[in-house]
């Protein structure tokens, strides 16, 4: 073969080199983002929830506090809480990334919330045992959701670790892959370099 024809055969090599290193160092990243988006929007949803429930775990408190002490201060706890939790309601169900079983224990939530309202109701016309008993039950419900949340985030946790070990799995195939690429490209070339040398010597005049 002639020395014009190995050249155009190492170019073409090179750029199929370059192709495929970039190809596979355009899936990398892209499997990279996605192992980082695993970690960023579930967890942050649960994050979320989880201090939601922390509200309600106040709310619940200044509740009790106002029906035990009659302290109408216990009031202002309560609706700085519900503030902020509805805040974070309204992000959070505007977050398409947001999963369906959070959005449920949510409206389980918002039902919890209608039980307070109807507490404070009961506070005001004066029925203290009505609001008690009503408390109570709230109590109850409170739990459960609560007891659901822990659950969701287990399964959601267990769920998280399984995809980055597939996602690491993926990284640590493509890693190897591409260093075998390279490994191969680099010894044809250095296969056709040696072949144009020697195809050049023998063309030299003696």
């Amino acid at each position: 073969m002639s020395q014009r024809k190995w050249l155009t055969v190492l170019i073409s090599l090179s750029v199929l080199s370059i192709l495929v290193l970039a190809s596979f160092a355009f899936q990398l990243r892209d499997t990279r983002h996605q192992l980082e988006s695993i970690h960023s929007q579930r967890l942050d949803s649960y994050d979320a929830i989880e201090e939601i429930m922390y509200f309600n775990i106040e709310r619940a408190n200044a509740i009790r506090g106002l029906l035990a002490y009659e302290d109408r201060r216990f009031l202002e706890s309560y609706y700085s809480m519900s503030q902020q939790a509805e805040e974070l309601k309204t992000s959070i169900t505007n977050d398409p990334h947001t999963p369906s079983s959070l959005i449920d224990l949510l409206y389980r939530d918002g039902i919890w919330e209608q039980g307070a309202a109807e507490v404070l109701v009961f506070y005001e016309r004066g029925d203290l045992e009505a609001a008690t008993e009503l408390a109570e039950t709230m109590t109850d419900q409170r739990q459960t959701i609560l007891e659901d949340l822990r659950a969701l985030k287990k399964m959601q946790y267990d769920d998280i670790r399984k995809q980055l070990i597939a996602t690491e799995n993926q990284i640590d195939v493509l890693m190897q892959a591409l260093t075998s690429i390279a490994i191969l490209l680099s010894a044809a070339i250095i296969v056709i370099l040696f072949l144009i040398f020697k195809t050049r010597k023998k063309n030299r005049p003696q």
